[in-house]
């Protein structure tokens, strides 16, 4: 299934989230089960299933790296392999070199730092994921969906970070 056509928005990378919140918010409203209370049985399993996917592509097309995953499944385009990304010997090294600060850091103001990094990397990263998957070419859908293996790991690298930063001022409060 296409969530883009299921929100009726254009299938592309660089989404304006607000809008996707206000389309959900109308069809979660239109297919709710509650709605449905005094329909038959197939009838309620159906709006059930279907605010199942709206739910389910609500929360792919929120996530930049779900959305894109989406985006070459709609185009076909097969996801790049971990390999591909390990490969890239400047992106490990940079990888390391912010796990290392992610290690080090023990207080908020060097985890303020590396978020900033962090998000400077993540902003970096969809820049050139929107323009590979622009162009929509063969090459460079397969050059997104490296970089979009890529952004992976710097999203889960701003989840812990968010994370130790919770666990610092909890110990410090």
């Amino acid at each position: 299934m296409n969530y883009f056509s299921l929100f009726n928005l254009p299938v592309q990378f660089d989404l304006n989230l607000e809008v996707l919140e206000q389309k959900y918010q109308v069809l979660q409203k239109i297919t709710h089960p509650d709605r449905y209370a005094s329909a038959s049985e197939q009838e309620q399993r159906l709006y059930l299933q279907k605010n199942t996917q709206i739910n389910d592509a609500y929360h792919v097309l929120g996530s930049a790296v779900s959305r894109g995953e989406h985006i070459l499944d709609v185009r076909k385009v097969p996801r790049a392999s971990e390999q591909e990304t390990i490969g890239d010997t400047e992106f490990l090294m940079q990888q390391m070199e912010l796990r290392e600060q992610l290690a080090s850091a023990h207080d908020v103001v060097q985890l303020e730092i590396l978020n900033k990094t962090i998000q400077a990397t993540t902003a970096d990263y969809n820049e050139r994921i929107t323009l590979l998957l622009n162009e929509n070419t063969d090459d460079s859908n397969a050059k997104a969906a490296v970089e979009l293996n890529k952004l992976k790991f710097v999203v889960k690298l701003s989840i812990e970070t968010r994370e130790r930063e919770k666990h610092i001022e909890k110990s410090q409060g």
